[in-house]
């Protein structure tokens, strides 16, 4: 088909503007069929309760049967004029339209007007404007008289939200519109089941009313399915009309690809379409397809628009899940639509369902952030139940997070607490304290004991200088085993008092004082003693540590005071500027034995050391990392501002061609790909 001809143009030119004016009227003169135009402008026919148009309404003809008293003029259209009546015999105003003076003549016209009176009298459905009674004026004008409804057209909103304006914007939420339209595909749900394919849906034919009333308007292009085909509306009283060959039914920027093709044969598919070019509209506050000449405009429609690169095009942001729904009902084949309008309506009503929960879940979290900061304060007050309150506190916050991970009143009461940890120790961590210092204690104590059973080395060495004494052999390594043995018994049990480990590192410091007996009291022992404090003090508590310097002093003065005070013998004799050692326990008897064994004493004692410390001192640079690799794990609980570009479950994802979103992190529940965030 020829698009250049398929639709005829009126005698008035198009008004055209560019899509970033501040308001944009579609005024193309419409479709037509056969010669008359039926696809009127967004303004021609609403029924909205504003200011009745200056003029006041025609008198009543004596059709009337004086049962109605005109009350002014609501609109005007290419085939009738709407006018408000006073109904007397009820008393109520009701919305009558006549056909205009002159058409009635035109056989088609009036089959017509009469066609669509009769099609709306037939849906009778909440969101369609009831018929009364059809009639003729004394003059012979066709009539038909409806309920009268009062609220705005989607046009309307869509155009005030175009011009900024706040009340509007405050009137008309995204939710009440999303509810408003999942109300509107039910109507058209219905249509379809009866049989009716309106054929001209468009945001300037659904109105809202002010107490949650929605209306589906105009079906006077409507298809009606006979009985074979699956039509339930009484179609033989429905006035048959013929449609010009190569005439397009409908406005262009909503009708359906395959309505442009044949507009005989659509069926609820194409209806589905336009409902989907109503949504953008709504959401975006653009069209879906650019104004342009109609011509243009049924080739772009033909040719397919992606709604998700049309809405990057001018800077709109959709709730991806949204994104999705207006995807799949703009869809160029019908065969890849939603099937039907009432699955369009579930779709927005999962998704409003969806949000209802999310709303609960943030108010529910803002109640528990208050109660976190409340908290908070108290734990930074400190007391009694300091600890409380700050476990308190941890615990609100995390219960607000959970339900709403963005919450900046949870994350900012969960860094407070991080950054100011409680001033006295919580009695949990004061136990896990305890036993990380335990077997800190445990492991020195084990390499202390360990150092006293190495002695055992060291025997061939005392054999190969010679042994004077084998007594104090004995009292040496045996002295030295027993501590290790004792050290080595309470570092290992699961439970030990602070006095037990004192008294074991007392015992094993002391136990170095025979080594005396075999070098004097100031040669090799205060170098054993000094390689042993080290690891000795690293496990001890403060009093133990004080102890444990007692132990030390004693081990090397104690031998010396006995040898001064004339107890044992001198180890040290000075002769003649001279200092001679006489070891009660060794006789020296091979030089060669004692400087290897010298050697061998020194440089163990220096290993000894170092490895003691080490394995202490490893053990707390493992404590040390793994506190530090939790902290930064708790900081990652708390997401900084501007980590996120923007809310992975609410913001604009960036779409493809295809609406396949950048390599993801899963899927949302309904089925959107979710890509992961992007942090700095």
């Amino acid at each position: 088909m020829n698009l250049l001809h398929s639709f005829r143009l009126p005698a008035t030119p198009y008004s055209t503007s560019s899509e970033d004016d501040d308001e944009v009227t579609l005024a193309f003169g419409h479709v037509t069929l056969d010669g008359v135009p039926v696809a009127e402008s967004p303004s021609s026919e609403t029924l909205v309760d504003a200011a009745v148009m200056g003029r006041p309404s025609r008198p009543a003809e004596a059709g009337d049967l004086d049962r109605y008293v005109g009350r002014g003029v609501l609109g005007e259209g290419g085939m009738g004029e709407v006018r408000l009546y006073q109904d007397l015999r009820i008393g109520r105003q009701i919305a009558m339209k006549v056909m205009l003076p002159g058409r009635a003549n035109d056989p088609s016209a009036r089959a017509r007007f009469l066609r669509e009176a009769i099609i709306q009298g037939q849906l009778e459905h909440p969101s369609i404007v009831p018929v009364h009674e059809i009639g003729e004026t004394a003059s012979g004008d066709p009539y038909f008289t409806m309920k009268r409804i009062r609220g705005e057209t989607l046009a309307d909103i869509v155009l005030a939200f175009r011009r900024g304006d706040a009340e509007a914007a405050e009137r008309y939420p995204e939710r009440r519109l999303l509810a408003g339209f999942a109300q509107a595909c039910l109507a058209v749900d219905f249509a379809h089941s009866r049989g009716v394919v309106h054929r001209d849906l468009k945001p300037s034919n659904v109105m809202l009313g002010d107490f949650g009333e929605v209306y589906v308007l105009d079906w006077g292009v409507a298809r009606v399915l006979g009985s074979a085909e699956g039509g339930l509306l009484d179609s033989e009283i429905v006035p048959a009309v013929g449609t010009g060959v190569g005439t397009v039914l409908g406005t262009p920027g909503y009708i359906a690809p395959e309505q442009i093709r044949s507009s005989a044969d659509v069926d609820g598919r194409a209806d589905v379409y336009s409902l989907g070019a109503i949504l953008f509209e709504l959401l975006t506050h653009k069209a879906l397809h650019r104004f342009d000449k109609p011509h243009v405009m049924l080739t772009e429609t033909l040719s397919g628009t992606d709604p998700a690169s049309r809405a990057k095009a001018i800077n709109a942001k959709v709730d991806p899940e949204l994104m999705s729904i207006l995807v799949h009902a703009t869809r160029v084949d019908p065969h890849e639509r939603f099937q039907t309008a009432r699955e369009l309506h579930e779709a927005i009503q999962r998704y409003l369902d969806g949000h209802q929960q999310a709303e609960r879940r943030r108010r529910m979290a803002a109640i528990h952030a208050t109660a976190a900061r409340e908290a908070q304060r108290k734990a930074r007050d400190g007391g009694r139940d300091a600890v409380k309150w700050h476990r308190w506190a941890m615990r609100e916050a995390g219960l607000a997070l959970a339900l709403d991970p963005q919450h900046q009143g949870a994350l900012d009461v969960v860094m407070k607490l991080l950054v100011e940890p409680p001033k006295e120790l919580p009695p949990d961590a004061q136990k896990a304290l305890v036993r990380a210092r335990a077997k800190v204690s445990r492991m020195g104590a084990r390499s202390i004991a360990i150092a006293r059973f190495s002695w055992a080395l060291y025997v061939p060495l005392l054999i190969w200088m010679g042994i004077r004494s084998p007594g104090f052999a004995v009292l040496l390594f045996g002295f030295a085993f027993a501590a290790g043995f004792l050290q080595y018994w309470v570092a290992s049990q699961p439970k030990t008092t602070p006095r037990a480990r004192r008294m074991a590192a007392f015992l094993n410091l002391l136990s170095i004082a025979p080594m005396t007996f075999a070098f004097g009291p100031f040669w090799m022992t205060p170098v054993i003693v000094l390689a042993s404090m080290p690891a000795t003090i690293l496990y001890l508590d403060a009093k133990g540590r004080r102890l444990a310097g007692l132990a030390a002093a004693l081990a090397i003065l104690g031998p010396a005071m006995l040898e001064w005070t004339g107890v044992l013998p001198r180890s040290y004799v000075f002769e003649e500027g001279q200092l001679r050692i006489i070891p009660q326990m060794m006789s020296f008897e091979s030089p060669l034995a004692v400087h290897v064994t010298l050697v061998v004493l020194c440089l163990g004692a220096v290993f000894t050391s170092i490895r003691l410390v080490a394995g202490v001192r490893d053990h707390l640079e493992e404590t040390e990392e793994r506190l530090h690799r939790q902290a930064w794990q708790l900081q990652q609980l708390v997401p900084q501002p501007g980590d996120y570009e923007g809310s992975v479950t609410s913001s604009v994802l960036d779409f493809d061609d295809d609406f396949r979103t950048m390599p993801g992190v899963g899927v949302t529940a309904s089925g959107v790909p979710v890509p992961p965030p992007k942090l700095k």
